[in-house]
């Protein structure tokens, strides 16, 4: 299906629906350029289509003794339930090469019972008590090959930097793919990230990208994306990040390299760096005013049925950090924004530095996976989770130790199922962040008690 833009996550697996910015660029654009024969599947015709489905459905907890507050009917412990719909459609028309990807969403929340809330103008029905979702746009662009160059125009997925950078988003883009040489390609792009309300330009959240990707040899593969906000405001923070968005005029550099230490171990070094943030905050340098570094460093092989790997991950400064970035880790970050993880509990590099200066995050874990047949796996991971935090009432730093357990099962080709376990001890210099479906947490710290979340999955794609 055209540009990949990095792997997602689905228990810490990399799931084959997930795309990269790196290799699979130039496949792209040749692909693209010879009319994407090989994209449908239907009888020759001038208009082809290709359709599929995604449903993934989940069954949580989380419980610490953090989130009893005390009032009357609260509890510890929280249980709940979700699932996602997505129906894709995309068309190809032969003659010219144009194709059009879809991609509607029909249902992705949390289970909340009988009336889900929708509100139309009144409540008269056919069914007044048992309302459900919206249906919602997921993906809805138009690609166009003028030679060897593609053109992108509309919602559009987006991950870089093995989700590093970003995650399974979804960006409205203008997009220019173009190959330099067998072994580079180049892209150019825009995206308008918020637009609130008309004619208030504080609000706008638009930005310019240029990226190289580009084979260094048979084994290694590297990529550079320079990002240009545009200088909408410059001043105080005005209301809410809604209101004034906070990374007018940032410059973003982010890159990667990427290959193989001879039979011994694949190495990936990657970074993001970011500065010139015209929007100040409550305390000095938030909102990458000044420089906010952060990078990993991963180490990954196998042994037979055994497959390991070990990385560091280092936020300085508030440096950013995809909460969608897989850590090893189910409790940290692993949470990709169009499909969010139950057990994501903390989020490094997203969760409230920004640019804060001396909002320090350190991660050291490794993994163990054993493959005992070729459809069941069991990993495990252990690591340490470094912070010191600024924030005045909180104590400077603290480290904490994580440990995950997973067991996922290939039933077929479209039928996947984990099970992920994970605890994270206690943090004086911690706040958690949370996750789409587990939602608001009842306190923000973990100071005094260990955190722990469970979740029951399962996919099927067609």
């Amino acid at each position: 299906m055209a540009l990949k833009w990095t792997s997602n996550h689905e228990g810490g697996q990399a799931s084959p629906a997930r795309s990269q910015l790196s290799t699979s660029i130039k496949a792209a654009a040749i692909g693209s350029a010879i009319g994407i024969g090989t994209l449908m599947s239907a009888p020759a015709m001038a208009l082809k289509t290709d359709f599929g489905m995604e449903y993934r459905a989940t069954a949580f907890a989380a419980s610490s003794d953090a989130f009893d507050t005390g009032a009357a009917g609260t509890s510890e412990t929280d249980t709940g339930f979700g699932h996602l719909i997505r129906v894709k459609a995309n068309f190809l028309d032969e003659d010219t090469g144009i194709s059009v990807y879809t991609s509607v969403e029909l249902a992705g929340d949390r289970w909340t019972g009988d009336d889900r809330k929708y509100g139309t103008t009144n409540d008269q029905g056919f069914n007044t008590g048992s309302r459900g979702d919206n249906v919602r746009l997921d993906l809805g662009y138009v690609q166009i090959p003028v030679g060897h160059t593609i053109f992108r125009v509309g919602r559009q997925a987006t991950s870089y930097n093995n989700c590093f950078l970003v995650c399974d988003d979804r960006r409205d883009r203008l997009l220019m793919i173009q190959p330099l040489s067998k072994t580079t390609t180049m892209v150019l792009g825009y995206d308008r990230r918020q637009d609130s309300t008309p004619f208030v330009n504080r609000d706008n959240g638009d930005m310019a990208l240029l990226g190289l990707t580009s084979k260094l040899s048979d084994n290694w593969d590297a990529g550079i994306l320079y990002v240009q906000w545009m200088n909408n405001y410059e001043g105080p923070l005005v209301g809410t990040p809604t209101d004034t968005y906070i990374l007018s005029n940032v410059s973003l550099f982010s890159g990667y390299v990427t290959g193989g230490l001879g039979d011994l171990a694949k190495a990936t070094l990657g970074f993001n760096y970011m500065t010139n943030g015209n929007v100040e905050g409550a305390v000095d340098e938030q909102y990458f005013t000044d420089q906010s570094p952060s990078g990993y460093l991963r180490l990954e092989g196998d042994a037979g049925p055994l497959e390991w790997g070990l990385q560091y991950v280092v936020s300085r400064d508030g440096g950013l950090i995809s909460p969608g970035f897989d850590t090893y880790s189910s409790m940290i970050n692993s949470n990709p924004d169009a499909t969010q993880n139950a057990n994501s509990m903390y989020s490094m590099g997203s969760s409230f530095g920004y640019g804060r200066d001396g909002y320090d995050e350190d991660l050291i874990i490794g993994k163990l996976t054993w493959n005992v047949s070729d459809k069941f796996a069991v990993t495990g991971a252990v690591g340490q989770l470094s912070i010191d935090n600024p924030t005045v009432g909180i104590e400077a730093d603290d480290d904490s130790m994580v440990y995950d357990l997973q067991f996922s099962y290939q039933v077929n080709k479209a039928l996947r199922t984990w099970l992920a376990l994970g605890l994270m001890e206690k943090n004086k210099a911690g706040t958690l962040s949370s996750n789409g479906l587990v939602g608001g947490l009842p306190s923000a710290t973990f100071a005094d008690d260990d955190v722990k979340a469970a979740s029951l999955n399962m996919t099927v794609n067609f």
